[in-house]
């Protein structure tokens, strides 16, 4: 080794030892990239963010193709344009985001137009409070005009906050929806003339939802319940004026015991209800002779109230005096102490003796069975509907009040408020009033204000959906949806409804565009009268003319007649009406319409969406279409709400509430992780739950980004001075069985990612892809080439670098959808950048490469086989060096031998695989238990170490140079000719 003979002087001091470790760092290929160990994410995210955002959204549109399956649609459900975005937005948006990405990482041209929604009551009420004191006096036209001024402001308000996002769309106007817009709105109107045309609309009289805090009638998708509500639970007496057959069975001076928790529905009282199955006994009490169901009489003395001591509830002590079937008390008669007239007792099949009196009091005004019963009696038509609420939930105290002279006390009380304690008090002084205590159950509440709400009789707009509950169901049986039991939620929603309240009593919506007679209040309710509003808007350019023009430019001209007068009113549509309608809207953007196909391959949004949206949408196209309709959705993914890590929901009250911004940017505990951090976040939670969110969680997530950053940092460092052209495929380069057990693994991650993305299984990826970046690649593969790719040369180093080449780029078609700053960041290094971009325009998107998965061919269980044996065997190599240490023998692995038991191991791999210096391969007849020419070792069943005979090689560092040479003889072969 004439050529290091110089070196070879410098041996014999320790100045010497470090010139002799400098003289051959210039032959070592030691990784070098500008690939920023940190990402520093606020600062560099923005580079890469137009070229993987908007510039690759409308690239995909131009250059991908079609496919034979069609374009991938993902429909946006359009969030609420009220307010900064919360952690919800950001679940949603991003998810839809990795699905679209992966579709065009595969190649496929896709389709996502961001909608919002812009029309109803936060809004409006916003608009109010901008107008200050002239809001009670303002038109509609002006409360109209500010509205949809808050509307734009913010949408433009959470645009740029989604941008933030890094969502791979396009913003622009023409490219996005609002439900405002007036295009939307006329193809709304057009949906709402199809339903007129089918019969499916009709106007009524009758209880609905009411909200005093909002002032309009709710859907029951617009509903939440308040689990802890306490109502007012009263027992007051009923005198019973029995005809002559009950008269012979139970006396005279018996009184009926009825159970209310809504004593202010008490005005609205038309009958009594019974079960014509039961028992009813008549017992003496203390307050007379009362009249309750059997099964209940033993259970009414135990009720504690507080007007009867508690050990005597509130029957008391009593005693049978007789007993009747429910079916006698049929077609008797009763009085209740705040009415003048009496009132029929009833039979109805919902009344039960398992709680309560077994007597129900009635009031068809305020109850949705109590009106069913009415109207299939016949009673309706006879006797009409008694509603003493306002809009406002106060009592509006008439003649036709169900209430005597006593009850004018009540007028303009809140129903819900002092009103309800001054109905007790009232019954109380009219001697009507057995008891009263607390009733702690589930009661609806405004979703919107979070405000009680009550049932009342309003004349209101409703969508008959009847004959459309099958064809929904049908089309429910052809969608797929994950979780799988959203479908039965959602059948179980849609079959449970007959009608739909679809007016609204705001300024700020869809009108309802029907005029009225104004003689005789009739509606003009056709299709061809609803086609020429419509055209009347389309002409003017705006809805807003409804509350300007004359009544007559409404009236189209076949309905004119001399003398008739026309009014209309300013109802407008439900905004789940507006929202519903939006897969027209997205069919006309698509350019086709075909009923009996979904118009979208994906809906995704909340769980609270199977009352909402979901079920609009499916709805409003079954109206529509008719029957043999499609589902607008092929595919139905719902997730669930972001909570915090003790559960609860996100709340200003208990100050734990996390917007998106915050993570982003950094604020409070949160660091600035970037939009990347947030999306792995979003990515590895079970989104199907509630999806926990804290400072700890996302620094967890924030590490595992950086443990994925830092292994495509050293890759991208092995391949520094390697273009992806000079790169030699797989096929072509010598594979050793290392290479061959990573391409293994690698080729089934790679396919159990592609269909994890496809199932929308998004932290199946993120567990799988991390798993083996952190075990498989660093660990052991990378681990075991080091050697190879900075000390050696030849067909070994050509095969490391080709694999690790396809490791890291199919890494990072792994990981693109969900970090697309990462994935633009490691393409754009491993394209030869010596430095970060100057300028956005300057990158080309990582997506545009596509992702060509690995050929089959490189899934060999042989080689996986194999592999597992070294790595149990490593493990034993690793458990000896470990007792080694600790018996201060030697350092690390790189300074033992190791002697294996076996018929045949892959010597050159297991070695380098455990870092030792050599490996050699024992038989059975040649295993000894010890080593005479050894200073010590140590062994297992069969596998032993003793210390490394070779010398440290001063290039390599490994133990494999003889004593009388400079370099091992690898390393002599490469510095000799110099083919480093």
């Amino acid at each position: 080794m004439r050529s290091v003979a110089a070196a070879r002087r410098c041996l014999s001091t320790s100045a010497g030892r470090l010139a002799q470790k400098d003289a051959y760092r210039h032959t070592l290929r030691l990784p070098q990239t500008a690939f920023a160990q940190r990402a520093s994410a606020v600062k560099r995210e923005p580079l890469f963010r137009p070229a993987t955002t908007t510039e690759l959204y409308r690239w995909q549109r131009e250059n991908l193709p079609v496919g034979e399956s069609g374009e991938f649609v993902l429909h946006d459900g359009p969030p609420y344009a009220n307010g900064g975005l919360h952690m919800g937005h950001a679940l949603n948006k991003i998810i839809k985001d990795i699905m679209i990405r992966f579709q065009v990482l595969c190649g496929r041209r896709v389709n996502y137009v961001p909608g919002w929604d812009c029309h109803g009551l936060p809004i409006e009420i916003k608009a109010q409070g901008e107008l200050g004191q002239t809001a009670q006096t303002a038109s509609p036209s002006e409360i109209r005009q500010t509205a949809r001024a808050v509307a734009a402001r913010e949408v433009a308000r959470q645009r740029e906050e989604f941008t933030q996002l890094a969502i791979m769309t396009d913003w622009s106007a023409d490219t996005t929806y609002r439900t405002m817009d007036l295009e939307y709105e006329l193809t709304q109107l057009r949906i709402f003339a199809k339903c007129v045309e089918r019969g499916l609309i009709y106007r009524q009289y009758r209880p609905v939802y009411w909200s005093p805090s909002s002032g309009t009638a709710l859907a029951e998708a617009e509903i939440e319940y308040d689990d802890k509500h306490t109502s007012r639970c009263v027992y007051i007496k009923a005198e019973l004026h029995p005809n002559e057959a009950l008269a012979k069975a139970v006396g005279s001076d018996v009184s009926l015991v009825v159970w209310t928790t809504t004593p202010w529905s008490l005005l609205g009282n038309m009958a009594i209800a019974v079960s014509e199955e039961a028992d009813y006994s008549v017992v003496q009490t203390a307050h007379g002779k009362l009249l309750v169901a059997t099964d209940l009489v033993e259970s009414l003395t135990r009720v504690a109230t507080g007007r009867t001591d508690d050990a005597q509830g509130v029957v008391g002590p009593a005693q049978e005096v007789a007993r009747v079937r429910g079916a006698d008390l049929v077609g008797s008669q009763y009085r209740l102490c705040i009415a003048d007239e009496l009132r029929d007792i009833v039979a109805a099949p919902f009344v039960t003796t398992a709680s309560g009196t077994g007597l129900v009091h009635i009031a068809p005004a305020h109850g949705q069975e109590d009106y069913a019963l009415w109207r299939d009696s016949g009673r309706l038509a006879e006797r009409g509907l008694v509603s003493p609420i306002d809009d406002e939930g106060r009592f509006v105290i008439s003649e036709g009040s169900a209430g005597g002279a006593a009850t004018q006390v009540l007028a303009g009380m809140e129903a819900l408020g002092d009103g309800n304690a001054a109905m007790v008090q009232l019954v109380d002084s009219l001697g009507g009033l057995l008891g009263e205590h607390a009733y702690q159950h589930s009661y609806p509440i405004d979703w919107r204000t979070k405000k009680p709400v009550l049932t009342r009789a309003t004349s209101q707009w409703f969508a008959d959906l009847s004959e459309l509950g099958g064809d929904a169901q049908r089309a429910l049986d052809n969608v797929k949806c994950i979780p799988a039991a959203g479908r039965a939620r959602l059948q179980g929603l849609v079959g449970c409804r007959s009608e739909w309240c679809i007016s609204r009593q705001r300024a700020w919506g869809v009108p309802i565009p029907v005029v009225y007679d104004a003689e005789t209040h009739e509606p003009l309710v056709t299709r061809r009268n609803v086609e020429h509003i419509i055209s009347t808007f389309a002409a003017h350019g705006t809805l807003d003319c409804w509350w300007t023009l004359d009544t007559e430019a409404f009236v189209a001209p076949e309905y004119r007649k001399e003398g008739r007068r026309w009014t209309r009113r300013t109802d407008t549509l439900d905004v789940w009406f507006d929202s519903g309608v939006s897969w027209q809207v997205l069919a006309q953007l698509l350019g086709h319409a075909t009923p009996t196909a979904p118009v979208a391959d994906v809906y995704f949004e909340g769980t609270d969406q199977h009352r909402g949206w979901f079920q609009s949408s499916l709805l409003t196209r079954m109206a529509a279409e008719g029957p043999g309709a499609a589902a607008p959705y092929a595919t139905l993914v719902t997730h669930g709400f972001v909570v915090d890590s003790a559960g609860r929901k996100m709340s200003k009250s208990l100050g734990n509430v996390v917007v998106p911004a915050t993570i982003i940017n950094g604020g409070d505990d949160y660091a600035p992780y970037g939009a990347d951090v947030l999306r792995w976040w979003v990515a590895k939670a079970d989104y199907t739950r509630e999806i926990p969110v804290s400072a700890l969680i996302i620094k967890h997530a924030s590490d595992e980004v950086r443990k994925l950053r830092n292994t495509a940092r050293f890759m991208l460092g092995a391949l520094s001075g390697s273009k992806r052209a000079d790169v030699k495929p797989l096929d072509q380069v010598s594979l050793g069985l290392l290479d061959r057990f990573v391409l293994h693994e690698l080729y089934l991650l790679e396919q159990a990612a592609r269909t994890a993305y496809a199932n929308h299984d998004f932290a199946q990826v993120t567990r799988r892809v991390l798993e083996f970046v952190t075990t498989t690649l660093s660990s052991v593969y990378l681990d075991a080439v080091k050697d190879v790719l900075y000390a050696g040369a030849g067909s070994q180093r050509e095969a490391a670098v080709s694999v690790i080449d396809t490791l890291l780029e199919r890494i990072t078609c792994m990981v693109a959808p969900v970090l697309p700053h990462l994935a633009e960041d490691i393409n754009w290094y491993r394209d030869g950048a010596e430095s970060d971009p100057k300028h956005a325009d300057q990158v080309s998107s990582f997506f545009r490469r596509g992702w060509t998965p690995l050929d089959k061919r490189w899934k060999d269980d042989a080689v996986a086989a194999a592999a597992a044996e070294l790595l149990r065997l490593r493990a034993q190599v690793y458990a000896l060096v470990a007792r080694c240490r600790e018996d201060g023998l030697v350092r690390s692995e790189a300074q033992v031998d190791v002697e294996v038991l076996a018929d045949d191991v892959h010597t050159a791999e297991l070695a380098a695989l455990c870092g030792v210096a050599s490996v050699t391969v024992t038989s059975c007849s040649m295993w000894q238990s010890a080593s005479a020419d050894a200073a010590w070792e140590r062994t297992s069943s069969n596998v032993r170490v003793r210390p490394a005979r070779a010398e440290k090689c001063p290039r390599c560092w490994r133990h494999t140079r003889k004593a009388t040479d400079e370099l091992c003889e690898r390393c002599d072969s490469i510095v000799s000719p110099k083919t480093f």
